[in-house]
């Protein structure tokens, strides 16, 4: 029985190569899928139901070397666990081996050296993991560092893309893939990150090497020389000046003076004076309301404020007095709180200016006993009124 287990891994050891760089969220299902998708696609021909026969990931260990769960028991293999029990084991260490069904599969594998794919078979997100050939321990005894296992296996291949931030040792001939950004200068670096020259685009770049933008590139413009690119400037200045400057056309005068590449024609001078002095006379023909536009209209007030009211008025005395006058929308009658009595002024709000014209001609008319004082003004609250009324006791 012993025999027969042994020659059943020694079959399965075979056909062994090392994955590195595994998520710890994949499991051995999720990795075995992911091959075989892949392996699938490369192989030519029937290559067996079964190209997979055994994922097998390192969890951690303790002192005495067994591997151990999160639990402190010791952790099953994963074909042993239920799915829905996963959790309770701890995550594996970022690599382990996986044995193939023939050699044909193992050679494909090894030559893929990196395979991605998803936790799902619908997932977005891919991740890479590397495969590289089996190296069996000579000994229980012998060091890590010394059975090759961990080697970058990229870096002999001049393909590593990790640098110093790679988990394996880079021993021996090999090197890193070459990165274009490391290549470059800190100012190159910086001139990439903007963009292209736009005025180098063009054919030409007044800064030089100073400009903060790349000069990487070949411009559009090709076998135009510096004198060619002038007399084009020359040309279209020459276009300008057959054009009118839009200031000196509309305000008769240019801030620009002599400098401006525009055209500056004195009858167009001429005849900008003359509109501005015609605008300026409208306007103040306005402003006098003579032989021009009607000058603003001035907003016409809505309320009227009443003095010498007599303190036995009421707010329905009012109302009967002055509702010949117009609608009145609405009465401020203020009174004293402890007697209830008229403090001797209101207000009104009429609903029309007409109604107002009216109320101020009864300016001085005599209501109960005491004359009347009218006056137009804007409408007030009670507070108001109020802090008004101290004000004129305080100036008398």
């Amino acid at each position: 029985m012993t025999n027969n287990i042994d020659a059943r891994n020694d079959q399965s050891d075979k056909y062994k190569i090392h994955i590195s760089r595994v998520p710890t969220k994949f499991t051995e299902e999720i990795v075995e899928r992911i091959l075989t998708d892949k392996l699938k696609e490369n192989i030519a021909g029937n290559c067996g139901d079964k190209i997979v026969s055994k994922v097998e990931l390192i969890y951690p260990r303790d002192e005495s070397g067994e591997r151990h769960g999160k639990d402190g028991n010791e952790a099953k293999d994963c074909s042993e666990i239920e799915k829905g029990h996963r959790n309770e084991v701890e995550d594996h260490r970022g690599f382990g081996f996986v044995s193939f069904s023939s050699q044909q599969a193992l050679d494909m594998a090894i030559k893929l050296q990196i395979v991605k794919g998803g936790r799902k078979v619908t997932s977005k997100k891919l991740y890479t993991m590397h495969l590289r050939p089996y190296q069996e321990k000579s000994s229980p005894e012998q060091a890590d560092d010394q059975d090759g296992r961990d080697v970058c296996y990229l870096w002999s291949l001049h393909r590593c893309t990790y640098g110093d931030d790679c988990k394996f040792k880079h021993v021996g001939p090999g090197g890193c893939l070459s990165n274009e950004k490391d290549e470059l200068n800190e100012t190159e670096r910086q001139r990439k990150k903007k963009g292209k020259c736009f005025a180098y685009k063009k054919g030409k770049c007044s800064k030089g090497d100073e400009c903060s933008f790349s000069h990487d590139f070949e411009p559009d413009v090709k076998g135009e020389s510096s004198e060619e690119i002038a007399a084009k400037d020359k040309a279209k200045t020459k276009s300008n000046d057959q054009k009118d400057c839009i200031n000196w056309k509309t305000k008769g005068k240019c801030r620009k003076g002599d400098k401006c590449v525009y055209r500056h024609d004195p009858e167009l001078l001429k005849k900008a004076l003359t509109k501005k002095a015609k605008n300026k006379r409208k306007r103040d023909e306005g402003m006098d309301g003579e032989n021009g536009k009607q000058a603003k209209k001035e907003k016409q007030p809505l309320t009227i404020r009443i003095f010498g009211l007599s303190y036995a008025c009421t707010e329905d005395d009012v109302r009967q007095f002055f509702e010949e006058c117009g609608i009145i929308n609405k009465i401020l009658f203020p009174k004293f709180e402890d007697s209830g009595r008229s403090k001797g002024y209101c207000g009104i709000w009429f609903a029309s200016p007409k109604a107002v014209a009216k109320a101020l001609e009864l300016d001085g008319t005599e209501f109960q006993g005491r004359w009347l004082r009218i006056q137009s003004g804007k409408s007030m609250e009670l507070k108001e009124w109020e802090d008004l009324h101290q004000n004129r006791q305080t100036q008398e």
